[in-house]
C-alpha cells in the first residue's frame, strides 16, 4: 500500500515538473511565431516609407512629388505581399530647396492565424513606417 501511494505522489511531482517545463516552452514557441510573422511584414512598412521619401523628393513639383511618393510606396507594398488596398500613405512637404519631405506608411497585420494574439489584438496588428528626406538643393531650376 505505501509504494502504491508514493507512486501517486511521483505522479503528482512528474505533472508538476511537466508544466513547469512546458510552460516557458510553450510560450517561447508563440512569441517566435510572433517574431517570424511581424519581421516579414514589419520590413515592408519601411522600405515603402524610404521608397516613397526617395520618389518624393526627386521632382520640384509638389503635386507630382506626393503621387511619385504613393505611387512607389503601394509598388513597394504590393510586391511584398501587402495588400495596397489597406494601406495608408501620406506624404507631406513644401518642396523647397532643402526642405524635408516626409513619407509615411500604415497597414494592418493579420494574424487571425496565431489564436493568442488574434484575441488580444482584435485580430490585425498595425504598423507604420516613417523617413524624411530632403529636396535635392543642387537642381539647375532652383538655382
Amino acid at each position: 500500500m505505501g509504494a502504491t501511494l508514493r507512486h501517486f505522489e511521483r505522479g503528482e511531482d512528474e505533472s508538476f515538473e511537466f508544466t513547469m517545463v512546458m510552460s516557458p516552452l510553450l510560450v517561447m514557441i508563440v512569441l517566435i511565431a510572433f517574431a517570424t510573422v511581424a519581421r516579414t511584414e514589419l520590413m515592408p512598412a519601411w522600405t515603402a516609407a524610404s521608397e516613397c521619401a526617395r520618389a518624393a523628393v526627386a521632382t520640384m513639383d509638389a503635386n507630382l512629388g506626393r503621387q511619385q511618393g504613393i505611387d512607389a510606396a503601394l509598388g513597394l507594398l504590393a510586391s511584398n505581399y501587402v495588400n495596397p488596398a489597406t494601406a495608408q500613405v501620406n506624404v507631406t512637404g513644401t518642396w523647397q530647396p532643402d526642405t524635408p519631405v516626409t513619407c509615411s506608411v500604415n497597414y494592418p497585420i493579420d494574424v487571425t492565424g496565431i489564436p493568442i494574439f488574434a484575441q488580444l489584438t482584435g485580430g490585425a496588428i498595425h504598423v507604420s513606417g516613417s523617413v524624411t528626406l530632403n529636396t535635392e538643393s543642387n537642381t539647375s531650376r532652383w538655382q
